[in-house]
């Protein structure tokens, strides 16, 4: 038995404790586990949070290069630390079948990329195949209109448009992209002759500006490179603090037919009845969205009197004519001169296009258009087969209702919302009506009738109702009428070149479905400007028009739209990626 104070039997010699090489390195062999751990977890820390860093605060990348490339010294350490296991995972069993699929993905990420880069290239090609540039927006805003397609074709010589656009904001930056966007599509559909484009900074380039003439910013500059033409374009829409500067497809064919010398077909609205305002584009019975729609269709829109139009008639210079001229609901007479002189351009081979209201046409209206066999009934149509509730005047013109007899400026059309329409008739028994060499001097055609289940409701007492005693007109009745006139009723035809001149004309009971408030709806608007290409002769311009698209650009600044590319791009696959690795790894 020993006590406290007896020394231990067993205490080590002062050699054994010494500090020995071989001692050390079991120790640190021993240790390097932990220490593997710690460099690892380290380093993918590290590795992670520059990445974010780099990602979303971009004024810290290149403190955020620093971590990450710190990170993955203290991986290499890690690896080189654990070299032995390292190598075993890479080499053993785990490790081949590891490789596979590493090499599997590889050569599928490869293969993926060359069929996107072949088809980024070919669509980047001049006028790419249509099954490479597919628009799935609902209103096909990213397309092409075909009028600017036919302009494109028609190209003179190589064209190049130079924006002044500076971008030193985001929303400078994001009008540049947009307006490029636009550029990108021109210069491919531009086959014939090449267009190209280059953006410049007028303020790091001042001395291109003033060569250019350009004093105001931003604005697209046209240059035709043979003829040395040159157009300044303007932005249709002046940008703010809510909305973008933006360059519609009409400003740029306008600087293109100006620079090229392709005429410009005349749009004249004709005015001093109390027509619609064309310049209203806020109030709901304005007509300036169908200005705005004409103007996409590339004619020079004008407005002017009858008596301006005389004028231009007694100039005699063909160039000057207008091929359309339209009449928006006129609610007062022409004088004896004015009527002349729509008469003289009708006889002269011009196209009219005519929309009333119910009960308010003029009597020289009535009295002109009788002098082709057309006349404008009394009263409202009421449809209870076909309308929009609650009011039967509301009237909808729809195919189901073979409501839509055959007609080049209706094709395929499904549906009209028309708010309120008169109805029109024939005045004369088409086996009367003079001929011609074999041609009838006037022949109608029905554009759009109403249902058997309607009438013209000419009572004024408030009360909807058919009444056989009264002057209520049964139906179906006409709604829109076509005139292919060679000679009024009781005049003589004239002949040209050995043709006949030939007058067009349209007519519509309702003007309101061409007003701002319902131009948008349904195929109101294609009614409208599909006539003006039919009165125009522009038979390749009538087709189904998508609706103006409303604005939808989402404009971020710089930070928000790096968070959104990169949390999207890489962000999100990145996490899933190391959390395939953590699971691999355990499982190994």
């Amino acid at each position: 038995m020993s006590t406290s104070n007896e020394p231990p039997t067993n205490r080590p010699r002062p050699d054994e404790v010494r500090p020995t090489a071989s001692g050390l390195y079991d120790r640190l062999r021993e240790n390097a586990s932990s220490v593997r751990q710690s460099f690892t977890l380290a380093g993918v820390g590290a590795v992670a949070l520059g990445g974010i860093i780099w990602i979303f605060i971009r004024d810290l990348s290149d403190a955020a290069l620093i971590v990450v490339l710190a990170g993955a010294i203290l991986l290499l350490i890690a690896g080189a630390i654990s070299w032995r296991s390292v190598r075993k995972v890479i080499f053993g069993r785990g490790g081949k079948y590891g490789l596979n699929s590493v090499s599997v993905l590889i050569v599928a990420f490869g293969i993926g990329a060359t069929v996107n880069y072949v088809l980024f290239w070919a669509d980047g090609r001049p006028d790419p195949p249509g099954f490479l540039r597919v628009d799935t927006t609902f209103t096909k805003q990213f397309l092409l209109e075909e009028k600017v397609q036919v302009t494109l074709e028609n190209l003179r010589e190589p064209v190049r448009i130079t924006a002044f656009f500076p971008t030193d904001t985001p929303q400078e930056r994001a009008a540049w992209l947009e307006t490029q966007d636009t550029l990108s599509e021109f210069k491919r559909r531009s086959t014939v002759f090449p267009l190209e484009f280059r953006q410049i900074d007028p303020e790091l380039d001042p001395n291109e500006a003033s060569r250019l003439g350009v004093t105001s910013f931003p604005v697209l500059v046209v240059e035709g490179l043979e003829s040395q033409r040159r157009e300044i374009v303007r932005p249709s829409v002046a940008g703010n603090a809510d909305t973008l500067t933006s360059f519609s497809e009409q400003d740029l064919v306008t600087g293109l037919l100006v620079v090229n010398q392709i005429e410009q077909k005349q749009v004249m609205f004709i005015s001093g009845h109390s027509e619609r305002d064309i310049t209203n584009r806020t109030d709901l019975d304005g007509f300036g969205l169908a200005l705005d729609a004409l103007g996409r269709e590339n004619y020079a829109i004008s407005s002017a009197t009858l008596q301006e139009l005389g004028s231009l008639i007694v100039n005699g210079d063909p160039s000057l004519m207008p091929a359309v001229i339209i009449f928006a609901d006129p609610t007062q007479d022409m004088g004896e001169t004015e009527s002349q002189i729509l008469r003289s351009y009708t006889n002269s081979g011009g196209s009219v296009l005519l929309m009333f209201e119910p009960d308010t046409t003029p009597d020289t209206f009535l009295a002109y258009l009788s002098r082709y066999g057309v006349a404008v009934g009394v009263g409202e149509v009421v449809d209870t087969a076909s309308f929009i509730p609650p009011n039967p005047m509301f009237l909808q013109i729809k195919r189901t209702n073979q409501q839509f007899p055959p007609h080049e400026i209706s094709p395929q059309f499904d549906v009209l919302y028309l708010p309120g329409s008169t109805y029109l008739a024939t005045t004369i028994d088409p086996i009367t009506i003079p001929i011609e060499s074999g041609t009838p001097y006037v022949q109608h055609r029905v554009l759009a009738t109403s249902t058997l289940a309607s009438w013209a409701e000419t009572s004024l007492d408030g009360q909807i109702g058919f009444d056989q005693d009264s002057a209520d007109r049964p139906g179906p009745l006409p709604i829109a009428i076509t005139v292919e006139a060679i000679s009024e009723l009781q005049g003589r035809p004239v002949v040209e070149d050995g043709e006949f001149v030939e007058a067009n004309i349209v007519i519509l009971g309702d003007t309101d479905f061409a007003a701002n408030g319902a131009f948008a709806s349904a195929k109101n608007g294609d009614l409208f400007v599909n006539s003006v290409n039919w009165l125009a002769e522009d038979f390749e311009l009538i087709s189904i028009r998508s609706k103006v698209s409303s604005f939808r650009l989402l404009n971020l600044t710089t930070p928000e739209r790096d968070f959104i590319r990169w949390s999207g791009w890489l962000l999100m696959p990145s996490l899933i990626g190391l959390a395939g690795v953590w699971v691999w790894w355990r499982r190994r």
